[in-house]
């Protein structure tokens, strides 16, 4: 690989560096060097991660040489040596201690995905020979199967060390025997997959085995919290004296340390953990703690257990007698009240080592006992543990600091009715939604929350710890002097870089109107408006047309996601953009994202192009690479802006504006609001250009960011192609300006391999295995957990249908389905607006001779006939189908004439299948079969929904009916998906007796 001198360090990079990439790798070794801290800003897609690891492991590399010398000179001096051999011996034996005196590198990130990105691009680094480890959890890593049963990560890890403890745990007992084995030790790079394959080969913990790495490793990669959270740092036995910390993607590094430093506690933890001691109380009286291995010398006693008790007892007091003025928001209080609430129930400074050492105790004493009885596992315990351990990490001697910094917000908890479903409430219980009973002791549940403001505790504890040096960087940290002066590091090294592409290679446009002239803003007073939620979609649809390949659109929020979906499948908008591409929605779960992303990518390796509707801050905004043809534009629809009335949100503008000043150059409460919606748009748009050769369009779609307040907070390289003056250009020229720029990209720059698109986060299935079941999912009403694949149907899709889809469906679907609505009798009222919004763009006559019956006011029936003409210029642009361009459109309407029956397409002729998208389905039947038939299928659809075997049986005798023939036997076919899974089999059955085609 080259060699470039930086800084005075020979680094090895993988192709002659960029300014940029020399510039950030020489910040990054005078930091290394001088022991120093830095904040450094480089735009996604300019090698950030790349100079990163190459230069920090360059600069290890030769801090090794040198003391490797050093030894060496040791040695030889050891030769002519006397008395100064035990002295040299001493030297020798705390340099091979101190790992010969290096610094070690601990890279952490957000999250596990973004590690195994940087870990990917170490492997193709010079550096991929130096050690290296990466840390996960055992919710990630255990293979043991009766832990991995267990649900919730708490008690598989509370499982685990409870196996680890009693010595059951075959796979941890193994690592010491194999933990130097050639599998083991010889790759020098291993994910998390890596250690969990290597681990079941081996029969070896994993956990645990990586730990064994964590000594000898030159770079450790971990999460945020595992470097942040003091508890975690000590589970993890992570040591920070003489080490290099990176903290990559660290745009939230402000809120993730003070979420850190934050915790709650609950009415109904405190309940249950009283609960709880009171049976383990009882079983140690009734002498059942002899049935279950009781032999065994507890670690606590009865006392023990009575002295906690009549302490949550008065915890429960004081926590029922805090008031809450404010039912709706909540109430808040000075920081003392958390110290007094915990006073009133005796915990302190004094006590609170041993009372948090009694409940891990009792977590793991539970864990047993719920392997034979049915009892909880401790997990109230653990909770009040967090508790103690976050309220009391502060030292008293600084406590002024943390009544600055600290507030206490006491709000009421939704508490569920108690008992089994039916019972009656029983005096003094909680009722659903906080509800109280008749009774005057009834009390409120409450949630009395811990929150941190001050960012700067968290890095305080770090600097704490005697690390080397810090290096805070992402591709959107600006404006950085308010971050550095929240985080209160002191910062030597500082820099933001331009973008490493052309002008040419990215265009940026402010969209202030939608094709209808109606204006986009999604502001707290215009999200309700249909019109603007109307606009919003043919705007996306019009761009839909034009971009290919991939296109993300982020939303403000998901209830503004979810709103615009609703609202757009009932207007056909939402039929009419997937006709173009095929639709995927952000999922919440962690495995439907997994195979969510697997299939956006493979709609684009397809060479079909898709849509990626997502949320800024989720997921998909924060960390994944859309490069190349996973995404060549990115649609902005409104500024992320926080709840504005979340207590957290406005405690904390209340403790910027009280604790900034001149000196400390801390942001105002609404700058800082301001701030936090811009960055999040920043991280979304950085998911598109992804480096050098790639290319791709940013579409705001808000008037307000051409406000100078938000452009100036903006990423730099993002505001030079805005211009100094930025205004909303409209729609029509924008429309012109996208499709030539892409024209010119596509025969100007270079174009990825026709099959090389990003690998998916893991592997979902083999090739010769059944696709994912997220493979096809329906219309989901309200929450965006499924992804929306249109792909045309197979023999593979055959087999893979969603389960229980049917359930989704309503009465509306199929009038919608034909772009009707129902009228008060049920019956179908025709739309003509609806009609017209579905005319392409290029069409130049339409023939009326197949309008379906009662169409048409003439009565006869038939399909509508588009005829299109050809461009008279490869260079006239399209029509959008906006209002004002459709006037303009020049008909001619088609001799009424009689229309032949089509003759029977020849054998050679492709296996016609049915569409997948529901709606477009059900238009598909609404085309080909009569009114009566289509009133009846509908109706054994709506009769089966919510009915039994007997509904599933007369649903099969009308699909018979209706679709059985040779020339809709595609349709009944693609019924199958949308069925129970438990009458599949019985669909399969009618299948067979019906005659081949």
């Amino acid at each position: 690989m080259p060699e470039s001198l930086i800084a005075g360090i020979p680094v090895h990079f993988p192709f002659e560096p960029y300014p940029v990439q020399r510039a950030y790798m020489e910040k990054v070794i005078q930091c290394l060097r001088d022991g120093t801290n830095g904040v450094l800003e480089s735009p996604t897609g300019t090698g950030k991660t790349l100079s990163l690891l190459c230069s920090s492991l360059a600069w290890i590399r030769t801090r090794q040489s040198e003391h490797q010398q050093q030894m060496l000179k040791l040695d030889k001096g050891d030769a002519g040596a006397g008395a100064g051999v035990e002295l040299s011996d001493l030297a020798r034996t705390v340099g091979k201690i101190n790992n010969w005196g290096v610094p070690k590198v601990i890279y952490a990130s957000r999250t596990h995905s973004q590690l195994t990105q940087a870990m990917r691009e170490l492997k193709r680094t010079a550096y991929a020979n130096m050690r290296s480890v990466v840390l996960g959890s055992r919710d990630q890593l255990c293979i043991h199967p009766d832990v991995m049963r267990e649900q919730g990560n708490s008690n598989k890890t509370n499982m685990c060390k409870l196996r680890v403890h009693s010595k059951t745990c075959t796979f941890q007992l193994r690592v010491e025997s194999k933990k130097d084995h050639p599998d083991f030790r010889g790759p020098s790079i291993m994910d998390i997959e890596d250690l969990v394959k290597v681990g079941q080969r081996l029969k070896m913990c994993p956990y645990f085995a990586s730990k064994e790495l964590v000594a000898q490793a030159d770079i450790t990669f971990m999460p945020y919290n595992y470097l942040l959270d003091p508890k975690a740092r000590k589970a993890n036995k992570i040591e920070l004296g003489n080490t290099i910390v990176i903290l990559d993607e660290a745009h939230n590094i402000e809120k993730i340390c003070e979420e850190s430093a934050s915790v709650q506690i609950r009415s109904s933890d405190v309940a249950m953990a009283i609960e709880d001691i009171t049976h383990v109380m009882k079983i140690f009286t009734s002498g059942e703690s002899q049935d279950m291995g009781g032999d065994e010398p507890k670690d606590f006693t009865l006392d023990d257990l009575t002295l906690l008790k009549e302490m949550l007892l008065e915890l429960e007091k004081a926590i029922d007698a805090v008031v809450v003025d404010n039912i709706a928001e909540g109430t808040t209080y000075p920081a003392t009240m958390m110290y007094e609430l915990l006073g009133k129930a005796n915990f302190s400074y004094g006590n609170v080592a041993t009372i948090v050492s009694l409940l891990d105790k009792l977590v793991q004493y539970l864990m047993v006992a719920s392997q034979q009885m049915s009892i909880r596992k401790g997990g109230t315990f653990s909770l009040l543990s967090d508790l103690l351990t976050i309220v009391f990490a502060n030292k008293e001697d600084v406590m002024s600091k943390v009544y600055a910094s600290f507030k206490v917000h006491v709000q009421l908890e939704e508490t569920k009715q108690q008992g089994k479903p039916g019972n009656k409430p029983q005096p003094g219980g909680w009722l659903s939604k906080g509800t109280l009973t008749t009774t005057s002791t009834a009390k409120q549940a409450k949630i009395v929350n811990f929150w941190c403001f001050n960012p700067g505790f968290g890095m305080e504890q770090l600097l704490n710890t005697q690390v080397r040096s810090v290096i805070l960087t992402s591709g959107t940290l600006a404006p950085l002097k308010p971050l550095i002066a929240e985080l209160a590091i002191p910062v030597a090294q500082h820099l933001e870089n331009p973008h490493i592409v052309d002008q040419s290679q990215v265009y940026v446009k402010i969209i202030g109107t939608g094709p209808d002239r109606q204006q986009l803003i999604s502001n707290y007073t215009n999200r309700d408006n249909p019109k603007y939620i109307s606009s919003l979609g043919q705007t996306i649809l019009n761009v839909s047309r034009i971009v290919p390949d991939g296109l993300l659109v982020f939303f403000p929020s998901y209830p503004m996601l979810n709103k615009c979906v609703d609202s757009w499948q009932a207007s056909g908008l939402w039929a009419d953009i997937a006709a173009k591409k095929p639709i995927f929605l952000e999922p919440r779960g962690k495995d439907q994202f997994t195979s969510t992303m697997e299939e956006f990518y493979q709609a684009i390796r397809d060479s079909k192009g898709a849509v990626f509707m997502a949320v800024c801050r989720g997921k998909v905004s924060e960390g994944l690479d859309f490069a190349d043809r996973n995404g060549r534009a990115v649609i902005i629809t409104g500024l992320p802006f926080p709840p504005l009335k979340d207590p957290k949100v406005i405690l904390k503008r209340r403790y910027l504006e009280a604790n900034r000043t001149r000196e400390n150059q801390l942001l105002s409460g609404q700058e800082w609001y301001n701030l936090d919606a811009t960055r999040a748009v920043n991280q979304a748009i950085g998911r598109v250009i992804r480096h050098r050769n790639d290319y791709g369009a940013i579409l705001l779609c808000d008037s307000r960011f051409k406000d100078a307040s938000q452009v100036q907070q903006l990423s730099k390289w993002i505001r030079g192609h805005l211009g100094d003056r930025p205004q909303c250009s409209p729609f029509g020229p924008i429309v012109r300006e996208l499709r030539q720029f892409f024209r010119n990209a596509e025969a100007t720059m270079k174009q990825p391999d026709e099959r090389e698109s990003e690998p998916p986060l893991q592997t979902v299935c083999k090739p010769e295995e059944e696709a994912p079941l997220s493979a096809i999912i329906p219309k989901i009403k309200r929450e965006p957990g499924s992804s929306f694949s249109f792909k045309a149907a197979n023999e593979t899709a055959m087999k893979v249908e969603m389960a229980n889809s049917i359930k989704t469906w309503t009465p509306d679907d199929y009038a919608q389905a034909v772009g009707h609505k129902l009228g008060t009798s049920g019956a179908a009222i025709p739309n003509a607006m609806d009609f017209m919004s579905r005319l392409d763009s290029n069409v130049s006559s339409i023939d009326f001779n197949c309008c379906s019956e009662g169409s048409s006011s003439s009565g006869k029936s038939g399909l509508v006939k588009i005829h299109k003409r050809e461009r008279s210029s490869p260079t006239q642009p399209e029509t959008e189908g906006s209002t004002s361009q459709a006037s303009k459109k020049r008909y001619k309407l088609v001799e009424n004439i009689k229309v032949k029956s089509e003759p029977k397409p020849p054998l050679s002729s492709p296996v016609k299948v049915a569409p997948e998208d529901r709606a477009v389905f059900l238009r598909e039947v609404r085309s080909r079969v009569s009114q009566d038939q289509f009133r009846d299928f509908g109706k054994a659809l709506l009769e089966y929904k919510n009915g039994s075997d007997e509904s599933f049986e007369r649903l099969m005798r009308v699909l018979l009916e209706v679709l059985g023939g040779p020339q809709l036997r595609y349709l009944f076919l693609g019924m199958r998906r949308f069925l129970k899974n438990e009458h599949k089999a019985g669909f399969d059955r009618h299948l067979a007796k019906l005659e081949p085609c």
